[in-house]
């Protein structure tokens, strides 16, 4: 990599790392960034000097201008039984920014909706959302089927809906406006026929392979 692309990197991985809770300082860096504690070091005093990121009490984080060199993507849904409908929704997702964020609904919000309980429960469907290797960070979801406070918390350059989701476009763009964010909301339309998760529970012989 060149330059230009080692500092890039930095930054995506700095973004990550503090979206994980993870304070990053000159003495860890080893453990976030590369294993080189040195290296780690010049290329951070780089990135603070070009004005990309800055040290706070709470370890590295991006500045302002640090942020608009990335764009981060926002999507979510149930993912009870991973199919190759969800992967091709988050390809998609993913080839729109940089860093790809799912969001799994909580198990109460996920039977409010679908009017029936998850086949796994959240915390299996977010294990298995993590080890998808496209996605970058999973989180659960909030207590209620807004995803308001999520994208208040990730700040997302863009959110993406899947077709059969019941979220309001619309609705999205004015809450992003009102609280100053700059957010493109957009619609997956595209679908693979006898794939939904609900359409697998009915076939006996997968569900007595799960």
């Amino acid at each position: 990599m060149n330059k230009k692309e080692i500092e890039r990197e930095f930054l995506l991985k700095i973004f990550l790392e503090n979206l994980k809770g993870n304070k990053i300082n000159f003495r860890n860096s080893s453990m976030f960034l590369t294993p080189f504690r040195q290296k780690n070091k010049e290329i951070i005093s780089m990135l603070i000097r070009k004005g990309f990121i800055k040290r706070t009490r709470d370890g590295i984080k991006l500045t302002c201008k640090g942020r608009r060199t990335i764009k981060v993507v926002l999507c979510g849904g149930t993912f009870d039984i991973l199919h190759p409908g969800h992967l091709l929704t988050l390809r998609k997702a993913k080839s729109l920014g940089d860093i790809l964020v799912v969001v799994v609904s909580r198990d109460k919000i996920a039977e409010k909706i679908r009017g029936r309980k998850p086949y796994n429960d959240e915390n299996k469907r977010l294990e298995l959302v993590s080890a998808l290797k496209i996605v970058d960070y999973a989180l659960l979801g909030g207590e209620n089927e807004k995803i308001y406070d999520i994208i208040l918390k990730i700040r997302p350059d863009v959110v993406v809906l899947g077709y059969d989701q019941v979220h309001k476009e619309d609705e999205i763009k004015d809450f992003a406006v009102k609280n100053g964010l700059d957010v493109k909301v957009i619609r997956i339309s595209e679908k693979l026929e006898g794939v939904k998760s609900s359409a697998l529970l009915k076939d006996p012989d997968l569900t007595n392979q799960i």
